[in-house]
């Protein structure tokens, strides 16, 4: 039974991934004339966007989920792995649950008048970033020193810089107004739910093929 929790706990994270996924399919499809390449994926929940509010359920889903693995993770984990795994796993922790408050904040979408929420949800995102960015790099740092988890190391390491790069250029083509921001913002997005999906689908596999030993 033991095995079984943790196995459906450690999986939460590709349910996660498959939710904000379809969060940001599901939206283009029902938003007329919404750009992937252009807009944001924040523009989708923003204040007056269409299916605003059925969007918010899977955002929600998603950051529960999310959350569930990232305290999944950490506890399961905090013993068997380089205390650099342990870090990574609180800052892990606090990446999702700043990344909730994102339902109480929803952009602003462009041309509307600033507002307090849309203030908000740029803070928050500000304050996301080094979270972000130092997860998979110490989690890669850590698991890198255990010969069996080497690759998947490297993995998230690869996955960090892609982060840093595509991260400042986000924010590069936010601030000067370039097109295809969205295009730039979902590569980096993509790669942080990329790294997830893998990382719960190793564990997940991992922990039940060790149990049955």
């Amino acid at each position: 039974m033991k095995r079984y929790i943790r196995t459906i706990l450690l999986s939460s994270g590709m349910l996660a991934v498959v939710i904000y996924l379809l969060h940001i399919l599901l939206g283009g499809l029902l938003w007329q004339g919404y750009s992937h390449l252009q807009q944001p994926i924040s523009d989708l929940t923003a204040t007056g966007a269409p299916n605003r509010f059925l969007l918010l359920m899977f955002t929600n889903i998603y950051g529960g989920l999310a959350l569930i693995f990232a305290v999944s993770f950490t506890f399961f984990e905090r013993k068997e792995r380089h205390r650099l795994v342990f870090w990574g796993g609180i800052f892990f922790i606090i990446l999702h649950l700043v990344s909730i408050s994102y339902s109480f904040f929803p952009q602003d979408l462009s041309g509307a008048d600033p507002s307090f929420a849309g203030m908000m949800h740029l803070l928050v995102t500000v304050l996301i970033v080094p979270f972000t960015i130092l997860t998979p790099l110490l989690i890669g740092f850590g698991l890198k020193k255990e010969k069996a988890w080497k690759t998947l190391g490297n993995f998230s390491l690869i996955c960090g810089i892609l982060i840093i790069i595509f991260g400042g250029m986000s924010g590069f083509f936010f601030a000067k107004g370039f097109p295809y921001f969205g295009l730039v913002e979902r590569i980096n997005i993509c790669t942080l739910q990329i790294w997830t999906f893998v990382l719960s689908y190793k564990l997940s596999a991992y922990k039940y093929k060790y149990e049955e030993q």
